[in-house]
């Protein structure tokens, strides 16, 4: 009896494990491969090669530029959104940071806090079901707020506010069990021990950051002007115009 039952058992696994051998591997189980490779145990161990995906994963992105060019598939929608997101926020900050200086010293309490950096984050991931998380990434010392007035250096070491969707389906008060979708993590990535280097999104021991090295920090070659500029127009309560340009995110 137990040996039926061990062959039958052989049998069962041998056919569960064989009924795709007909199938070729194509691109899709090389991708996969590469995710399922990398652990939380062993990230700290992996090449730096394997913890990136090929550009051309995936494919059709959306590019703002090509909209009345190229077609937009339907499966790339909400891609083309997060893309609109990421300039419209882009385009937001450059202007706001940059029009602090055609106000009078004495408003200077018009630049946006620490909090309000969190809670823009937090606004991009509420507002958009689609969307798991949102940072905003500051320079060395490149971070301040009105509130440190008291203070002789206003600077941040590290700022860096960021916001990831929760799951919360196993909250006790959920008996349903679903996700609301409007559980949200908030961290400041820039605070981190001195001793844990790892943390620095700035180190080359992050390991992840190489979108730091291409954007961050901001050393122009050459002349400022060179970059790229935009131009917004303002009319006031009491009827006077101005155009105001500012450096804004390349297109």
């Amino acid at each position: 009896m137990w040996t039926t039952i061990c062959f039958v058992s052989a049998l069962f696994f041998w056919s569960v494990y064989s009924q795709y051998e007909w199938q070729p591997k194509d691109v899709f189980d090389e991708i996969r491969g590469k995710i399922d490779r990398v652990t939380a145990d062993n990230c700290e161990i992996q090449n730096l090669y394997d913890l990136y995906l090929p550009e051309d994963s995936v494919s059709h992105l959306p590019d703002v530029k090509e909209l009345n060019v190229n077609p937009t598939f339907p499966n790339r929608t909400h891609l083309l959104h997060l893309h609109n997101l990421a300039l419209s926020r882009s385009f937001f900050f450059s202007y706001i940071l940059q029009a602090r200086f055609i106000r009078p010293a004495r408003n200077d309490t018009y630049d946006p806090g620490m909090m309000y950096y969190f809670l823009s984050t937090v606004a991009d991931v509420s507002a958009n079901p689609y969307i798991n998380a949102s940072a905003i990434y500051f320079s060395p010392h490149s971070a301040y707020t009105p509130s440190y007035r008291g203070f002789f250096n206003k600077t941040m070491p590290r700022f860096a506010p960021r916001t990831f969707r929760a799951d919360d389906f196993n909250d006790p008060i959920h008996l349903e069990r679903i996700s609301t979708l409007n559980t949200f993590t908030v961290r400041d990535l820039g605070a981190f021990s001195n001793e844990t280097q790892s943390m620095d999104y700035t180190s080359e021991h992050y390991r992840i950051n190489e979108w730091y090295q291409k954007w961050l920090p901001d050393n122009v070659v050459g002349r400022h002007d060179t970059k790229t500029t935009y131009q917004v127009q303002i009319r006031y309560a009491n009827n006077t115009n101005e155009t105001f340009t500012f450096h804004g995110p390349p297109i």
